[in-house]
């Protein structure tokens, strides 16, 4: 359903991934592993458009994807960047409503969803987001990334500085979406327990390469490939 054919990219004359092909299945949790700076957020931002292709696209449901961050959005690519990146000065339900509304869905609507599924944000809707918590800020980013009703949910590292509470919750909202909802996950992190928790498959990258693509059980058994590629 969602695929990154040949991958090629970086930042200025830089080339950090190299010739990355991935899937992820409709209705599938996908985890990209792999240390600091092996290239997983460069692979994120070159299918979010946010990077230029050296070579390679990006696909939903065969078609290749335009250019533009916006145009991806509005053919199903949602992305919930590293660092979260909230509108600090906007209310929670302002965050909401904005990104429903720019992908074309009812705003009003959109904040009533987000608040049945992220009970969490039901007290702080009229508080400003640059306000929160680090981990209410990650639910709420979360929040404003179903807002647009992706076909696929790229997460870049949503547990970095997010207490564990709140991991758990994030886990749990995330698998529950996942399976009413059929939405494809796509989660770059270091946390192995989160990713193990919500995805069955994952791809492991080492130098810009995935370096391999592995089941769940394989991954949890092979203390050995865990230490060496995940330094867990």
């Amino acid at each position: 359903m969602f695929n990154i054919i040949n991958a090629t990219g970086g930042y200025g004359k830089t080339t950090i991934i190299h010739d990355i092909s991935l899937q992820v299945n409709k209705g599938e949790t996908v985890a990209l592993l792999g240390r600091n700076g092996v290239g997983k957020s460069t692979l994120m931002r070159f299918a979010t458009g946010l990077i230029p292709a050296m070579s390679g696209h990006v696909e939903i449901e065969k078609c290749v994807l335009p250019v533009t961050p916006a145009k991806r959005a509005k053919m199903g690519l949602a992305y919930v960047p590293q660092g979260r990146f909230v509108f600090p000065r906007m209310t929670v339900n302002e965050n909401i409503a904005v990104a429903a509304a720019a992908n074309g869905f009812n705003a009003k609507q959109a904040i009533e969803e987000a608040m049945q599924d992220f009970p969490l944000l039901v007290q702080k809707a009229g508080d400003l987001a640059g306000g929160l918590s680090g981990g209410q800020q990650q639910i709420l980013a979360l929040a404003r990334a179903l807002a647009t009703q992706p076909k696929i949910l790229l997460l870049d590292e949503p547990t970095e500085g997010v207490q564990p509470s709140i991991i758990d919750e994030m886990a749990g909202i995330l698998k529950r979406i996942n399976q009413e909802r059929g939405i494809a996950i796509l989660v770059a992190e270091q946390d192995l327990d989160f990713c193990l928790s919500i995805a069955k498959r994952a791809y492991v990258m080492e130098k810009g390469r995935v370096r391999l693509e592995t089941d769940r059980e394989s991954l949890r058994a092979d203390k050995t490939l865990q230490q060496e590629l995940l330094g867990v």
